[in-house]
């Protein structure tokens, strides 16, 4: 048994044992029903999906328009709970816009993403996939369609290295509520926040999944940050993650 008054130091584990715990989330039994369904598919702490799920449903509330659109998505885990936060709120009519090149993660570049990438790999930046959260197309589907139910029209898969299908794809994105970035090294972030943010509706939201994690997700993040006009606060998720509500 976990002694529900522990929490870890860093971020809770997104292991079943810890869905026992009560963390005083707001629909907390919606959100570890959820949970149970998505885990698997997913590195993301608790706190960061719960937080997802939390996000959706405040989009939802005040029919903030736009797409729920993620990059770097791997088996679909945050996917799936946007997903299933979406379908709580009643019939979904959102759009799953899905980036990620489904081959893992590329090279990182050791001059951006600092010296202990090299942990991971060479830091030339080659985009050849590093045998790093690899995963296909067909896990997220079969989480999206066959275990969740999601639409399969409500789904846009973009399927490649951002650099090919970012610009390439952008244009055919339209409003955008919620923009995930899961991009892990700094160049794959600069991408998505150079061709998308501007998409994000106001009052929309924004995450940084990788922030706390590596150097050049953080990097890429206060270096965009620094040269908008508004000010923003990123609110502070777990160790890892951040989020700003676009104004």
């Amino acid at each position: 048994m976990v002694n529900l008054g522990w929490r870890p130091a860093r971020t809770i584990p997104l292991a079943k044992v810890y869905f026992q715990g009560d963390y005083g989330y707001e629909e907390e039994t919606d959100i570890k029903t959820a949970l149970e369904k998505v885990y698997a598919h997913s590195t993301a702490s608790l706190e960061r999906l719960a937080t997802l799920w939390l996000q959706v449903r405040y989009l939802d509330r005040y029919a903030i328009r736009g797409d729920l659109v993620e990059c770097g998505v791997w088996k679909g885990g945050a996917a799936g709970m946007m997903a299933l936060a979406h379908m709580r709120s009643g019939e979904p009519y959102r759009k799953l816009q899905l980036f990620d090149s489904f081959k893992g993660m590329p090279e990182p570049k050791a001059e951006f993403d600092g010296s202990l990438v090299l942990n991971y790999a060479n830091g030339n930046g080659a985009l050849r996939p590093i045998g790093q959260l690899e995963a296909s197309v067909a896990d997220c589907e079969d989480l999206l369609f066959q275990r969740i139910g999601y639409p399969e029209d409500l789904v846009q898969f973009h399927e490649g290295w951002f650099q090919d299908t970012l610009p390439r794809d952008a244009g055919s994105v339209g409003d955008v509520s919620l923009l995930r970035i899961a991009a892990d090294w700094y160049e794959s972030t600069v991408l998505a926040l150079q061709y998308l943010y501007s998409k994000v509706a106001s009052k929309g939201v924004v995450i940084i999944a990788d922030y706390g994690t590596f150097e050049g997700a953080r990097r890429a993040t206060d270096e965009f940050l620094a040269r908008l006009s508004e000010p923003i606060m990123l609110h502070h998720i777990d160790a890892d993650g951040r989020y700003w509500i676009k104004p």
